[in-house]
Order: structure tokens, then C-alpha cells, then sequence
């Protein structure tokens, strides 16, 4: 059966304030055992319940596992079992969510590959790009030792007061929320300026944007699929270094990739889409990487290689 169709941001989460404060409520009163109890009954009812999530899941699982052939992480083609696995990781990762927001994953339990390409840009700005894949609330265990100012890009109506539920977790914790669904000349001149202060912006390149039509199609796992221009041409704005930024759970530690990908991306005057292909297609073949290295790491259920709108 194929997945539900429709924009990514036309698909309600299931979620929301509610869910928030139960799962904060939960880790504080029970820490990480009574949250995982409680989990396994909450993820094996949105499995059974949320049709177009299941499928979404069995069609990546099972792209990956086609693409891959004898690389292949799973031993037979992916099944039921493993979309329930691909759920229970979802989960899982709203528990290293709040541990990373309350600053109780300490850097001793992370594995960082590339540390020295973050260390470099401490106090400079940086425009660092990441995924749905794993989590990117654990960079900020991975930069402990340094008060590094960082200002995440997201599309969510709610970000100012999801800045206030922050603070309230960790009032020490250096993270703040843009919105940007739709960056204007203020919206550009606000993150320049946070670009000047030697700041970072973290931005995710693998969801089509919400209202606007620059995207670029390449192949994903084997389908051509549609990414979004506007990291990347947010990035040739700002001329700042840019990093690929990978922050996942794998054999029950966890990991964090840091990866140089620009020094300063440039769109040239009548060559600008195919540059614009060209870093599209690098970011894929780097996400194409994290998921056969972690399968059940990628968290987008929906149905990615639809025709974009």
C-alpha cells in the first residue's frame, strides 16, 4: 500500500503540548525506566492506529533495504516487525530529546567523529545542517565544555513558546528557535546579524519547504526525491563554513558526526542550479550514509518521494 500523499506539513503529529508535559512529567518523576515502560504501550498504539505512519515507515525501511542489496542492514526484507522497531526508535528518541534539553547526557557517553571541525568554528559563525535523522538537541552535550550561542531554523508556528519551555527545563541552555517558514529581507538580515556575533544557525535540508517551490529533485535510496534549495542558498547568503551535523542512537550509544560540506558555498552567476544540484545531491549521498549505517534513526513518516506540490 503506498503512503499517505500530501505535503509533509499537511499531516497533523500526534503530539503536541499535551504529550510534551506527559513525557517531561514521566522522566522526572521516573527517570528513563518508567518512561520506556510507559513508551512501549504508546508507540504499539500509534503503530496499530496511525495507518499512512506505518506505511511511510515500510517504504523507506524497504527502499533502504533494496538500494542497499548486499549491504543490506537487515537480513530479509523489511516486514511489520521492523516498522515497530522503526516506531519504538521514534520514541526512544523523545527520551534523549529531553535529556538533551535538560543537559543530562553527559559528553562521556557520546562518540564524536569530527569534534576538531566544531572546535574550529567555536565563537565564528556557522550555518550547520543536519536531518530528521536521530536527534540534534545531543550537539549541545557534544559542545559541554564551550557556551556556544546557537540558534536552531525551524517552520513551527510555536517557536517562541517552545523558547519559553526550554528556559524552563534549562535556563542555561545556549539553543534558541527561529521561525522561518518564509525568510524575508528581515528574516536574512536577523540571521546575518546572528552570523556577525559569531553565532550558529542550525537548519534541516531533507523537508521540502512550506510555502515556497525551490526545491531540487536527486536520487534517494535508489528514487529521485525532492530536497529543499534554501539551505543552501541561505548558506551562499550568509558566506559562512558550513558542516553536515549528524546526532544519532546506534547499538545503544550514541553518536555524533560532524562533517565539513562548504567552506563558503558559492552560487555563480549562470551556473547557480547546478550548484545548487550539486550540494543537493552531496547532502543525499551523506544522508544515504547515516541511514545504512542506522536505519531506524530517519524520522520522516510520511510519503518522501511523492511528487512535490
Amino acid at each position: 500500500m503506498k503512503p499517505q500523499t500530501g505535503h509533509w506539513a499537511g499531516i497533523q503529529e500526534k503530539g503536541g503540548s499535551f504529550w510534551l508535559g506527559l513525557m517531561l512529567f514521566l522522566y522526572r518523576c521516573g527517570g528513563r525506566y518508567l518512561f520506556r515502560a510507559v513508551l512501549v504501550f504508546v508507540i504499539a498504539w500509534y503503530w496499530l492506529f496511525s495507518r499512512h505512519a506505518r506505511q511511510a515507515s515500510l517504504q523507506y525501511l524497504q527502499k533502504l533495504h533494496d538500494w542497499a542489496g548486499a549491504e543490506s542492514p537487515f537480513a530479509q526484507r523489511p516486514g511489520g516487525a521492523a516498522s515497530y522497531r522503526h516506531f519504538l526508535a521514534f520514541g526512544n528518541s523523545a527520551l534523549d530529546k529531553i535529556a538533551g534539553w535538560m543537559g543530562d547526557v553527559p559528553a562521556g557517553e557520546l562518540v564524536i567523529h569530527g569534534r576538531e571541525h566544531l572546535q574550529a568554528l567555536y565563537g565564528k559563525g556557522a550555518l550547520l545542517v543536519g536531518s530528521h535523522f536521530g536527534n540534534l538537541e545531543l550537539l549541545r552535550a557534544a559542545m559541554s565544555e564551550v557556551p556556544q550561542a546557537v540558534n536552531v531554523l525551524v517552520h513551527t508556528r510555536h517557536a517562541e513558546s517552545f523558547n519559553r519551555f526550554l528556559t524552563t527545563l534549562n535556563p542555561k541552555a545556549a539553543v534558541r528557535l527561529i521561525q522561518v517558514t518564509d525568510i524575508g529581507m528581515d528574516g536574512a538580515i536577523l540571521l546575518q546579524e546572528r552570523i556577525q556575533a559569531g553565532e550558529w544557525l542550525v537548519i534541516a535540508a531533507d523537508r521540502t519547504p512550506v510555502q515556497s517551490n525551490r526545491m531540487q529533485r536527486t536520487d534517494f535510496l535508489g528514487t529521485s526525491a525532492a530536497f529543499p534549495e534554501g539551505p543552501w542558498r541561505l548558506a551562499a547568503l550568509l558566506k559562512c563554513p558550513v558542516l553536515l551535523i549528524f546526532c544519532y542512537r546506534v547499538n545503544g550509544r550514541h553518536e555524533v558526526h560532524i562533517q565539513p560540506f562548504r567552506t563558503c558555498m558559492q552560487l555563480p552567476r549562470g551556473a547557480r542550479q547546478e550548484a545548487l544540484a550539486c550540494a543537493t545531491k552531496d547532502y543525499a549521498n551523506a544522508l544515504e550514509a547515516r541511514c545504512l549505517h542506522a536505519p531506524e534513526q530517519w524520522f520522516n513518516f510520511y510519503d518522501f518521494w511523492m511528487d512535490a506540490p
